[in-house]
């Protein structure tokens, strides 16, 4: 029991450095972290290496800021590493840092690392074991309980809204190319003009293909190439572009912690992706 209590303390400890130090950086509260709660699972799992592997280690401050700033940056590395394969997409990148890792772990970090594993074994967590010692059994269990049925919610909460995310950025790759199909076909401007405007909001493309009169030869090529009814599939369009511009708090949140976070798939997909949380961000779109 004692070590899921130590992770939840120090994931909440961790998320609350986070929060201050992105909300310092941006100028804004920022709700750091993967999931919705007041923890960064990540800081947890940190400590924990660091609280059984250099507890042996605490008369040498030396061997624990050395080993400390060693086991969190390959925690670090593996975290980003994973939740890239995961969901594709790369949540922070420290490639404008000096002495970085492939984006993941930079020299700075690690440092500064280094030192909170040092803090932690020579003076946190003495005191954090005094402390647990003097509070009842039964409320401790009672902690437990809540926090691990609250974190396996949030988490799957999260990764929904994940799901969602990616579904969107699929819906807008799909409209795109089905909208650059009709203007080969109709040309409304020269392509670049088009580019523009279609970067611009692909809403007001639709309306102004709505808004066409187009001949026979034309519109039957169209209907051949989509198997649907022009008006229709403009229709169909402008609904799915509707349905990106519905915005759900963990969206905001996420793309809000995690500033700089685009996809790892193409370098089209991550145009795509960009523009979806631009459109998320955007207060003005509620």
């Amino acid at each position: 029991m004692d070590y899921i209590l130590y992770f939840f303390i120090y994931s909440f400890l961790g998320w609350i450095c986070e929060s201050i130090y992105c909300s310092c950086l941006q100028k804004k509260i920022v709700n750091r972290g993967f999931l919705n709660g007041p923890i960064c699972p990540v800081y947890g799992v940190g400590a924990l290496i660091v609280i059984t592997g250099l507890w042996s280690y605490r008369d040498n401050m030396v061997a624990v800021f050395v080993l400390g700033f060693i086991l969190t940056s390959i925690l670090e590395y593996a975290t980003a590493t994973v939740l890239e394969k995961l969901f594709h997409a790369k949540w922070w990148d420290y490639s404008n840092y000096k002495f970085n890792i492939h984006g993941k772990v930079c020299l700075l970090n690690s440092t500064m690392f280094g030192f909170l594993s040092l803090f932690v074994i020579e003076i946190l967590h003495p005191s954090v074991i005094n402390i647990l010692s003097r509070i009842n059994t039964t409320v401790l269990y009672v902690f437990l309980v809540l926090a691990v049925a609250t974190t396996i919610a949030d988490l799957a909460t999260t990764v929904k809204a994940l799901n969602t995310l990616t579904v969107k950025v699929d819906a807008l790759a799909n409209i795109v190319e089905d909208m650059k199909k009709i203007h080969a076909k109709l040309k409304l401007y020269e392509d670049e003009e088009f580019i523009r405007r279609l970067k611009q909001g692909p809403d007001e493309m639709i309306e102004r293909m709505k808004a066409l009169k187009i001949n026979e030869v034309q519109l039957q090529s169209i209907l051949d190439e989509m198997d649907m009814a022009f008006d229709e599939k403009l229709d169909e369009m402008q609904l799915k572009f509707r349905s990106l511009k519905e915005k759900a708090y963990i969206h905001r949140r996420l793309l809000n912690a995690f500033p700089n976070m685009r996809s790892t798939k193409s370098k089209k997909r991550d145009v795509h992706f960009q523009y979806i949380k631009n459109l998320l961000k955007d207060k003005t779109k509620y």
